[in-house]
């Protein structure tokens, strides 16, 4: 016999043997014993969930023996040929390929036929979702009243795309993801019968990777086995994955919890050095930080988290040095890390940056300063023509009511007006929407993402001062050369000419803005693990 995948090998074979799928499993069988078959089945889940196994057991347990069973024997000429696939009177059918109204005239035509040596003919409909909605109309009235020796079973991993008229005409059953219990004892049972030796950690790697799906686990099983032997460990099944090892996981988490930036630097330069989609790693601390969040606030957290067991008595001190507050936001920000790692083009610094945003002890912050109050100037008659135009859109912007128009040449752009009327408080309700400006802007996201800890505080004449909750980014926009583009962007979008001051979030700092003693050697140690950084 030719070789076959190991999720072909060890394919359920009664229900007994079908696992994650208990209500499932219990209401065909109720329905077998008591003569209550169904003319057509929805079997609905995501991929690698059993829905074809379930449908060919189905499938077994009509054509077994003399009646139909709830036990199917898996011995008789009806059962092998099933389990073979050779039986002529179980059909299944790939909807992907078969869209079409003319698929479908020819399934009506097929259906009228007597099955050729068993009790019923089983059509097992794949993907259904992707009929075209000709094909469904034209579906409709077979599905509804099929011949009485003719049993359809349609699986899909996109129920909600199926017309209601389809649905109605159904038994539904939905199919859940594999737990992580019941995918660990798969593999491990797999891995035995195999002769495979699997550790823990291999395993818990193997089982996060496949996301609740039995098919997708034993695959990266008998690829681990293709690529390391009988003997597959951690590393092997890294290897394969390509996403981050818990215990480097692990390690970034525990460099933030203890607020050590140099350990983040080093750990993001290791992840490069070896190779490691960043990508994929943001993606991979998000789930991290998720089990964490698990481990501390649910009392069987522990049941909803693939680790082996080392790693999980690591992760649980881990949840319970960080605040729950601290492990959602570390969440957020690797979330939106990973979004922004998606249009980086640099992309260390993208992760870096969101890593020392995490590690940095928090500033203290000083008292906003109060802008200084202006004087009110006497309502004045707009002049008329294009200096009208321009006067109005100036006290729109100051008012805070509107956005007023981008500055269309460099002729208007020079000719911007000072702070006028425009108030510290309506700078900071739109500071979020300028930032979101600058980010859209192309070569502009590295000073957007520095920028990201700050907002303005004061607002005296005509400088606008910056407080910057970290001092890495406060350091960053100290250049002119940045500076210059957040002005340009203020100028333009609210028409008012501003100096930018940037200040540390800090007693010392935002009195007189001096950095602290010694502070230049740690900034140029930081900056050379930033190459290229100085784009603008």
């Amino acid at each position: 016999m030719s070789y076959l995948a190991l999720y072909r090998k060890y394919r359920p074979q009664t229900f007994d043997e079908l696992i994650g799928q208990p209500h499932v499993a219990r209401a065909l069988r109720n329905a077998l014993r008591e003569e209550r078959v169904a003319h057509a089945y929805l079997f609905a889940g995501p991929r690698g969930t059993g829905k074809t196994t379930t449908a060919r057991l189905l499938a077994k347990a009509l054509n077994c023996g003399d009646v139909p069973t709830a036990e199917p024997c898996g011995e008789c000429d009806s059962c092998r040929r099933i389990t073979q696939g050779s039986a002529l009177d179980v059909i299944e059918i790939d909807a992907a390929s078969k869209t079409s109204v003319d698929d479908i005239r020819e399934l009506r035509e097929r259906v009228q036929t007597a099955p050729a040596g068993s009790r019923f003919k089983v059509y097992i409909v794949d993907e259904v979702h992707m009929l075209s909605t000709s094909a469904f109309n034209a579906f409709l009235k077979t599905l509804e009243e099929p011949p009485r020796h003719v049993i359809f079973v349609l699986c899909t991993t996109e129920p909600h795309k199926l017309p209601a008229t389809v649905l109605s005409r159904c038994q539904r059953y939905d199919f859940r993801r594999l737990s992580v219990a019941d995918l660990t004892q798969l593999v491990e049972k797999v891995a035995q019968q195999e002769g495979l030796a699997l550790d823990q950690r291999a395993a818990a790697l193997l089982v996060r990777a496949a996301t609740g799906s039995a098919r997708d686990a034993l695959s990266l099983l008998e690829q681990a086995q293709s690529y390391a032997g009988r003997e597959i460990g951690a590393d092997d099944i890294q290897a394969i994955v390509g996403g981050a090892d818990v215990e480097l996981l692990a390690d970034f988490a525990d460099a933030i919890a203890d607020r050590n930036v140099d350990e983040v630097f080093h750990l993001v330069a290791t992840a490069v050095e070896q190779g490691r989609d960043l990508r994929q790693l943001a993606t991979d601390l998000v789930a991290h930080f998720r089990d964490l969040l698990l481990l501390r606030v649910c009392r069987r957290g522990e049941e909803l988290v693939a680790v082996a067991a080392g790693s999980a008595a690591r992760m649980k001190a881990q949840a319970q040095k960080m605040p729950e507050s601290e492990i959602v936001r570390a969440a957020q920000v690797m979330s939106d890390a990973e979004r922004e790692l998606r249009r980086s083009e640099q992309q260390r610094l993208t992760l870096e940056l969101a890593m020392v945003r995490l590690a940095s002890p928090p500033q203290e912050e000083a008292p906003r300063p109060a802008a200084a109050p202006a004087a009110t100037p006497a309502p004045a008659k707009a002049p008329k023509g294009k200096a009208g135009a321009k006067a109005g859109r100036t006290r729109a912007a100051a008012a805070g009511a509107e956005t007023a128009p981008a500055a269309t040449d460099e002729a208007e752009a020079a000719d911007t007006a000072p702070a006028g009327e425009l108030s510290l408080e309506a700078l900071q309700e739109r500071w979020p929407a300028l930032l979101e400006k600058l980010r859209g802007q192309r070569g502009r996201s590295t000073i957007a993402a520095f920028l990201a800890e700050s907002a303005p505080v004061a607002l005296n004449g005509s400088q606008l001062v910056l407080g910057f909750n970290h001092e890495f980014h406060w350091n960053q926009m100290k250049s002119q050369q940045r500076q210059q583009v957040v002005a340009d962007l203020i100028a333009a979008e609210t028409g008012a000419r501003l100096e930018i001051d940037c200040r540390l979030r800090q007693p010392d700092a935002a009195a007189g803005g001096a950095p602290p003693a010694g502070d230049d050697d740690g900034v140029k140690n930081i900056m050379s693990m930033f190459p290229g950084s100085e784009i603008v």
